[in-house]
This record gives structure tokens, sequence and C-alpha cells, in this order.
């Protein structure tokens, strides 16, 4: 078709009065085209230039026709000359000439930085959106997502054929874009890079930035960099070295750093690419910095693979061989994107499906669009038959055994709580006042809440009680009936018998469900220690995980050792809410006391409740105070908990820490 296109352009073009320019149908573009040279990884170079090989045996282009190739896989001479790596120079008998950096070079990097073209090519995006490669320089890119035309002419899409004046030639194919290969280099502050070649320089902000050149000087503007063994000018803005003065390089930001981590056995805390996760005196995960490490017993310290630790030297063995331990670093939470099950309260990882359970709840299978098994224990992978009696899962011929479902976890939502402070409403409603007297909720954020006790509108609409709508101006919408809102009380309460739930021996006093209820041998009195199935010490103070013995200074386990966990107070039964227990539990205050008849009591900022001397005033949800019993002790933030005077609170866990020590938060009490 295009050589009857072009057929019927000679015959007009010749009654026109002449042949086609030679210009349009050859020399720059097919010379470019035609004559280059073929490099060893398949990439080419133009005629006038020479193929070099990168230290890492990657392509690059030298200028200089028939160069001398630097070792140094960065730089080139012209033919004759030597590299002279040190002073960044070429050399030829006392001649020296200045070794341009940029004589080599690679690809073209197209615009979205993920894909590049040959040497001399355009990048062009294709209809599917991705970058192509059009295999000329400085090209036109043409609208239809295929084609391009040489630099300077016009693309007629109708005729598919390149046109500048009276010139006309056929237009051009894009070929698909090669994925980059980038080689990085980590900045100082490990947590960005640049690309190779480059050098990190700090940028005035105090981030770093790239240098576009290797070993650059940084220059004190915060801004640009010179070349290897020049000086920055920064009042000429120039580099120089002798007489020999050039301009300076501009840096780039630099990239954030993408490392791949290792996830520890929590699932919940994961550790930098080529660390190994530990365990803590804490009971968390830590990062040991190598790979494949020994963990060391003391919680702290690790060592490296195929040897032993020495805790008592504080070093790491191997035969002969004696080595410094290494010590581990905090892992980091991951980050986790949900996926929200269909009862709107539960979520399962990304990657998870949600499916149900024996027992009714939602738990998740590990598989991503997963076939939920009718057992309510297992599923199997997408486009898979659940064998329920054989426990497997097939597809045809394909058999493979099926995935155990994990239980699902509640969906932690903010609330908003109401103006009377005993019900809520959840995160993006608006609480407003039901017919009833009581508060409702609108399901939506800053609503207008209307008279008649049951609708609302959305903000900055009125509510029209008699035609049912919201109005706004010439818009009207449907106005939005109005839910029950949920006691702040109820959920107190739910949230105080779901942490207690372990009976210990005397009946009066309780545990949380992961603890272990010992004894602390002061008049029958118990406490908490904080692992399940745990073991007592006999000095009624410490305990230790199950499997390990309480030796001397630590719980023991055949060579092992660990730190002892320390026992906390247990929390009493209040049978009768009326009786205060000012020793273990945080409890809900007196109802208006005054000064004159509170005694020894501490007054609460609400100036209506009281607390015993020696306990601390709390806020609990609906700006109702609770009591602390514990004196100057920290407020935890979900209104619920509290615990001792330089303890934190680790909401996380449900805990009280400090340093290595952990303890049970207090439990306030339901207003009475």
């Amino acid at each position: 078709m295009k050589l009857v296109i072009l057929l019927i352009m000679s015959l007009v073009s010749l009654t026109l009065g002449g042949p086609l320019k030679e210009s349009a149908v050859q020399n720059p573009l097919a010379e470019m085209l035609t004559n280059r040279n073929n490099c060893k990884d398949g990439k080419t170079c133009p005629t006038s230039a020479t193929c070099c090989s990168s230290l890492n045996d990657e392509s690059r282009c030298c200028a200089y026709p028939n160069a001398v190739c630097c070792s140094d896989g960065l730089h080139c001479c012209p033919v004759g000359y030597q590299c002279d790596i040190t002073s960044n120079t070429c050399m030829k008998g006392d001649e020296m000439l200045d070794a341009d950096l940029t004589r080599m070079y690679k690809n073209v990097i197209c615009p979205d930085g993920q894909s590049e073209c040959p040497d001399g090519n355009t990048c062009c995006k294709l209809s599917s959106g991705k970058y192509g490669c059009c295999p000329l320089p400085n090209a036109v890119c043409c609208s239809d997502g295929q084609h391009c035309c040489p630099s300077g002419y016009t693309c007629d899409v109708s005729s598919g054929t390149c046109t500048r004046g009276n010139s006309i030639v056929p237009w051009y194919e894009k070929s698909p874009a090669t994925p980059v290969k980038v080689e990085s280099v980590v900045c100082p502050d490990g947590q960005s890079e640049c690309p190779d070649g480059n050098t990190c320089c700090k940028l005035s902000s105090g981030q770093y930035g790239c240098c576009p050149l290797p070993n650059a000087v940084c220059c004190s503007d915060g801004q640009h960099c010179c070349p290897s063994g020049y000086t920055c000018d920064v009042s000429s803005g120039t580099c120089t070295r002798g007489n020999s003065i050039v301009p300076w390089y501009e840096k780039s930001p630099a990239t954030p750093v993408k490392v791949e981590s290792v996830v520890c056995p929590d699932g919940q805390s994961e550790c930098p690419d080529g660390n190994t996760c530990c365990k803590l005196s804490s009971g968390q995960y830590g990062c040991c910095p190598l790979p494949n490490a020994v963990c060391c017993s003391d919680g702290q310290h690790c060592c490296p693979s195929g040897y032993t630790c020495d805790v008592s030297a504080g070093t790491c063995s191997r035969g002969n061989s004696i080595v410094s331990w290494y010590e581990k670093s905090s892992a980091t939470p991951i980050n986790v994107e949900s996926v929200i099950c269909p009862d709107g309260q539960s979520e399962c990882p990304d990657g998870n499906t949600c499916c149900k359970l024996s027992s009714g709840q939602y738990g998740c299978c590990p598989l991503p669009n997963a076939v939920c098994c009718s057992d309510g224990e297992h599923c199997c992978p997408s486009g898979y038959t659940c064998d329920v009696s054989a426990g497997t899962c097939s597809l045809g011929n394909s058999i493979v055994s099926w995935y155990e479902k994990s239980s699902a976890t509640p969906i932690n939502v903010e609330s908003v709580i109401c103006p009377d402070g005993q019900s809520e409403c959840p995160d993006g409603n608006t609480c407003c006042k039901l017919s009833s007297g009581q508060y409702g909720c609108c399901p939506l954020p800053n609503a207008v809440c209307c008279s008649d006790g049951q609708h609302c509108c959305p903000s900055g609409y009125t509510c029209d009680i008699s035609s049912g709508t919201c109005s706004r101006g010439d818009n009207i919408v449907k106005w939005t009936s109005k839910l029950n809102a949920n006691s702040t009380i109820k959920k107190l309460q739910t949230v105080l018998s779901a942490s207690s739930d372990i009976i210990c021996p005397d009946g009066k006093t309780s545990c949380p469900s992961s603890n272990t209820c010992c004894s602390l041998g002061e008049a029958g009195k118990w406490g908490c220690c904080p692992v399940s199935n745990a073991v007592c010490c006999e000095d009624h103070i410490h305990c230790c995980p199950s499997g390990y013995s309480c030796g001397t200074h630590s719980c023991q386990k055949g060579s092992k050792h660990l730190p002892f966990l320390t026992k906390s107070t247990g929390l009493l039964i209040i049978e009768n809410p009326n009786v205060k227990d000012d020793q273990h539990l945080l409890f809900q205050p007196d109802e208006t006391i005054s000064h004159e008849k509170s005694g020894d009591n501490i007054m609460c900022p609400d100036e209506k409740s009281s607390c015993p001397s020696g306990s601390t005033c709390c806020q609990t949800p609906g700006n109702i105070y609770g009591c602390c019993p514990y004196q100057a002790a920290i407020c935890c933030a979900d209104l619920i908990h509290c615990c001792p005077s330089g303890y934190s609170c680790d909401n996380s866990i449900g805990t009280c820490t400090k340093d290595d020590h952990i303890m049970p938060w207090a439990n306030k009490l339901p207003p009475f």
C-alpha cells in the first residue's frame, strides 16, 4: 500500500515539474539507521561511536570512533590516548585531555523512568499508554500511537506518511521499549539512592540528591556539584581545576530505596533484607544485622551463622575463631492493607479472602479470590473445587492440599462521642437527637439534624419537613434517616468483661486471659505472670515461660537462659460495684462530693467527682472521670485503662511497659 502511495506521489511530483527532493528519501536518516555498530549484548551504537562495556558488562556508547574504553566502565578516550582514572584525564605523551564524562552513554531513558530505547531513538507513547521506541532521533510521535516521523515533519495519519512542505516520506513504526535495568548507588542515609554513575550529595533541605557524575565534588550551595578533581566556585557558578573552567552540574532529588523486608514469625513485624528476626527480652521481635544469624539467649545479641553465643564473655565462637557479638535493633511494624469482610466488623490481611468459619464468624483464607470450603475451616485456590471427603482441592487432573483458615481480626473504628457522654456514633457520622430525646446517628459528617427527630440532611442543606427533602438553592435531595446510637457504658462493660477472664484460685482475683495466676506469698494474694501456662517461681516475685524452670538469676531450659518475668498485682473481682478497690482496679469515682465531705479524697477536674488519696483521676468516654489506683498514674489514650507512673500504655497488646518490664494495665469500671 505504501509503495502504491509513493508511486502516485512520484507521478504527481513529476507532473508538477520535477522529481522528489533527494533529501526526502535518503542520506541522513537512512544512513543513521543502517550504519550502526552492533555491541556484544545485542545493543547498537552509531557508526561514529564505539561500543564499550561497563563493569556489569552492559554496553555503553563512546562518542569517539575507535575509542579507548577506560577500565572504570564509565569513561573513554580518543584513539591514541590512554585513560588516567586517578586524574580523570586522557593522556597522550605530555598532552592531557579532560575525559569528557558524557562521552560514554547508554540508552535513552523514557519519561516514565521505567523504560528505555536504543541510543538515537525517541521515546513515544504507544496506544496502550506505555512507551515505545521510534528509530529516529528527536522524532515526531504520531497520534495513532503506532508510528512516528522524522524531526521537522508532520504526521499525516490518513495517508500513513510524513510531510514537510513538498517532501513526503513513509512514516516509521514504533517498537516496544525495554524495561530499564538500573544499578543504584545507595546514599549514606540508607533511605535514598541515585542511578549508577551518580554521586549522592546533600541538598540544602538536608536530604540527599543525585549529582550526574561519578566521584563528584558536592558544592556547598546544596544544589550543584563538580567533576572529580575540580573545585566548586560558588560565586561564579563554575568548576575549576588549574586553568580548566567548566560549568557546574545541577543535582536532582534522590529516590527512596525500595528495600525487601524479612517478615518475622509473629507476622506483625519485619526486618530489612539480609537481617534475621530474633526475639528480644521483651518478647517482641528485633533485627539481627546478619543473614541466618544465631539468636543469643540474652535477648539482646546475636552471632553469625555457624557460631555459638558465649553469653558470659559477650562473644561469638566457632572452634578457635572468636568474634564480637552483634546487637539487635527493634523490628518495625508491618503496614498491611486489609480486606474488609462482609460483616463490616472484621478484616483479613491484603491478598487474603474472607470466608465464614463454622462458628458463623469470618476467618481469613491466605489466598486471593479463594474458594471457601463448606466445612467452615478450609479453602482452595481460585478455580479449584473443595473435596471435603479427601481434604484436597481439585481442578481437572490437578489435585493440591487445601488451605486452613485463620481467625479474622476485629476492625478498630474510631467513634464520635455524642454530647450526652453516654452514646456514640461511627466515625464520619453526626450525633442528632431523636424524638425520644436520646441521641441517634446521621450517616453523614457535619450533618444538619432535622426537627422531626428522625431525619437529617447533608452539610449546607436545609431540612424541608413538609416534603421530606433537603434543599440548597435549586438543588433538592432526599433526606436521610437516623440510626440508633451505641451506648458507651455497654462498650465499657464489654471491654471490662472481655479483658479479665482468668479467675485465680482465691476466687477473688482475676488476670487477663493470656496471663497465669501466681501466688504473691502475701496473705494469700495473687498476681499475674504476663504469659500463658507460666511456671511460678518460689520467690513469689518472678515467673518463667512454659517449659522453662526458675534458676537462681534467670529462666532456664537446657543451655538456654531467659531473663525472669515479673508478676504484677492481680485484679480484684468486684461483686458489689459500690465497693471501691483502691489497690488494684481503676474504678468509678463518687458522684458529686463537696470539698468539706471529701476528707482525704482527691477532687477531679470536673469538680463533681473525687478519687481516694493515692489514686489518680482519669477521664473516661463521655467526659466522665474514673479513678486509677496508682498515684501520679499515666491515663491511657483509650480512655479505659491506666498504668503506674514511669510506665507507658501499649494499646496494641493491652499492657503497661517500662524498659523490659511488662504488666497488665488496669481497667475502669462502668458508671454506676
